[in-house]
C-alpha cells in the first residue's frame, strides 16, 4: 500500500490546527508567566540580600568599636599592672635595703 497525500481539508484537520495552536499559545503564556514570576522572585531575594548584608556590616561595626574598646581598656590594665609591678620591685628592694646592717 503506497504512502498517498490528501490535499482535502476536513474538520478533523482543522480541529487538530486549532488545538495545536491552542496548546503553543498557552505554553507560551505559561512560559512568559514563569519568567516574570522568575524576575519577581530574583528582585525579592536581591532586596533581602541587600537588607541582610547592611544589617550585618552595621553589626560587624558595633562588634569592631566593642573589640577597640576591650583592646584599648587591656593596653591601659597591662601599662597598670607593670607600674604596680615595678613599685613592688622597689618596695622589695627598700626592705632588702632596712634589713641589711
Amino acid at each position: 500500500m503506497p504512502f498517498e497525500f490528501d490535499r482535502k481539508m476536513s474538520l478533523g484537520n482543522l480541529i487538530t490546527i486549532g488545538v495545536v495552536l491552542f496548546g503553543a499559545i498557552g505554553a507560551w503564556f505559561t512560559l512568559v508567566a514563569g519568567q516574570q514570576q522568575l524576575t519577581r522572585d530574583l528582585i525579592q531575594i536581591q532586596t533581602e540580600f541587600s537588607t541582610r548584608k547592611v544589617e550585618r556590616d552595621r553589626q560587624l561595626d558595633a562588634h569592631e568599636s566593642r573589640i577597640r574598646a576591650v583592646e584599648i581598656a587591656q593596653a591601659s590594665q597591662s601599662s597598670d599592672l607593670r607600674n604596680i609591678q615595678i613599685g613592688i620591685s622597689e618596695i622589695k628592694a627598700s626592705i632588702a635595703k632596712l634589713g641589711q646592717p
